[in-house]
């Protein structure tokens, strides 16, 4: 189906996604010009390599068509890379504690995003000519690498948006990005004109999906990388997903400075978060129990306290919390606690 000028449909849907998700900061509560700012170019980043996956710069015989010159997809690769830069320095500047965010300790999903980067590298890197013809003997195998780290970039993207959950909080965004991600992860397929098949090999010949792609011997792999990555960004819509990616890779062993103004909370009930009060087992601290052994809890320490955190003040029930000052970093709970009168 084609509409305005001969845009594919699937194209403006896509576009019309991406959009929408540069626009998500404009609902997520303000908390400082040097804090917005660093997150929304992280933002802006993601959605432009979500958007050179979409829309990659593809053979003369395949459907769909080119949207993006050479020059113009190496700009916004260039773009997107310089944004990501500005998101990890400009955390770091603005508030020194991010920087337990680039140790062994970080959570999974913060790993993700360090994959992410490297990603952004190698892909922006290798695609200059030079460079490209020394790792690549043929076009072909140039092409598939680049395919299938387009996929994996856009999943570790993914993980790492919806799990921070700073603009896609709520069912309806974590929607609208996931499905953006696997739209352009499925868009890196690319099938053959079949009026463009000069030279094909006869249709016995050649597996079927050989014959359909533009990769030739690559298909099969591109195919498969393109079904699991896929996949894997569907799957993070269950909540023990995203509890899971919060925890961290290497436990800590000492905890950081944390302060929670209890005289501010009064209108919360208690057993929000002290919960095992109820059952009057509530003698021990949440560090202690939370960081014991025991199979039975579903979270650590760090994934509980940031879930609590998050949950009440990036996306409140407006019913019951009705004031409220978002998260907009790190320093503003492990700072040194105040002594309340």
């Amino acid at each position: 189906m084609r509409i305005l000028h001969g845009l594919d449909t699937r194209f403006a849907l896509w576009g019309a996604a991406l959009v929408l998700l540069l626009l998500l900061p404009a609902f997520a509560g303000f908390g400082g010009i040097g804090w917005e700012l660093s997150q929304w170019a992280g933002l802006a980043g993601a959605v432009a390599c979500i958007a050179l996956a979409g829309a990659p710069l593809r053979a003369r015989e395949s459907s769909p068509p080119t949207l993006l010159t050479l020059r113009l997809h190496t700009l916004i690769g260039w773009a997107a890379l310089a944004g990501v830069g500005l998101h990890v320095v400009g955390l770091v500047l603005f508030d020194r504690t991010v920087i337990e965010y680039l140790k062994p300790t970080a959570p999974l999903y913060q790993f993700a995003g360090i994959a992410a980067v490297l990603v952004m590298l190698v892909l922006t890197v290798t695609a200059s000519g030079a460079l490209r013809r020394r790792l690549w003997k043929s076009h072909r195998g140039f092409q598939a690498t680049h395919v299938m780290l387009g996929c994996a970039l856009a999943a570790l993207i993914a993980v790492h948006v919806v799990v921070t959950a700073r603009y896609v909080g709520g069912r309806g965004r974590r929607v609208l990005l996931v499905g953006a991600v696997i739209g352009a992860i499925l868009m890196l397929l690319r099938a053959r004109r079949a009026a463009r098949q000069i030279g094909a090999v006869p249709a016995g010949s050649a597996h079927p999906i050989r014959r359909q792609l533009v990769f030739g011997r690559h298909s099969t792999l591109i195919v498969g990388t393109v079904a699991v990555t896929a996949a894997a960004v569907a799957g993070l819509f269950p909540d023990r997903v995203g509890a899971a990616l919060r925890e961290p890779l290497v436990r800590r062993t000492a905890t950081l400075r944390l302060d929670f103004p209890h005289g501010k909370h009064g209108a919360v009930n208690c057993l929000t978060c002290h919960h095992n009060y109820n059952d009057g087992t509530g003698s021990e601290l949440c560090i202690q129990c939370h960081r014991s052994d025991r199979a039975d809890l579903k979270e650590g320490i760090e994934a509980r306290f940031h879930g609590f955190c998050f949950e009440c003040h990036r996306h409140p029930d407006a019913a019951v919390f009705t004031k409220h000052g978002p998260v907009t970093g790190c320093v503003a709970c492990h700072q040194t606690p105040r002594v309340e009168p």
